[in-house]
């Protein structure tokens, strides 16, 4: 038989009364419950009471307003693409200035983790993050793109054979559904 709290396999079942359901649970289980209530017991009056009550009534709230979503500019972000020592260019301007990656962090809103995966090369950064070191490090990042060339892409790019954590793929998502 099958606890239905833990899920484990227990000989003996109890079936007790949990938060106003029925339930059958292992030994273990039931030791570790605070309301202890078993069935055999009946139904004690505080656990009758509010499934005996008819509901209360809520208030419905309004629905909320659809948020009108800013149109992103996409047609200039694909006539530029980063420039081929950008990582060079960014380093050296970081010890020019004597910043660290966390320096650059504060001053970008980019995390340390993503600036030094830049700096490695195992990354290629999105068009709006490399605007922001752009700014702030006052160096051109982004250079007009050719028709034959690879233009940079909107979101980051992770290089061949870089490893990409299962954190790195749900950041990437829940930073795209913003």
């Amino acid at each position: 038989m099958i606890c239905e709290i833990c899920g484990g396999r227990a000989s003996r079942l109890r079936r007790v009364v949990v938060e106003g359901s029925v339930m059958s649970v292992c030994p273990e289980c039931f030791n570790t419950l605070t309301k202890k209530i078993p069935v055999e017991e009946g139904f004690p009056e505080s656990v009758n009471r509010p499934l005996l009550k008819a509901k209360k009534t809520v208030a419905k709230l309004p629905a909320p307003k659809p948020v009108e979503k800013k149109a992103v500019k996409t047609e200039s972000s694909f006539e530029m693409e980063l420039v081929e020592n950008y990582r060079d260019l960014i380093k050296n301007r970081m010890r020019e200035l004597g910043w660290s990656e966390e320096e650059l962090g504060a001053r970008t809103g980019l995390k340390v983790s993503l600036i030094r995966k830049i700096e490695a090369g195992r990354i290629v950064p999105s068009i709006p993050d490399t605007r922001k070191m752009e700014d702030v490090l006052k160096i051109k990042l982004l250079k007009p793109g050719s028709t034959g060339k690879e233009h940079i892409p909107v979101k980051h790019v992770a290089k061949p054979l870089s490893s990409i954590t299962l954190g790195d793929v749900l950041r990437e998502e829940s930073s795209s559904k913003e």
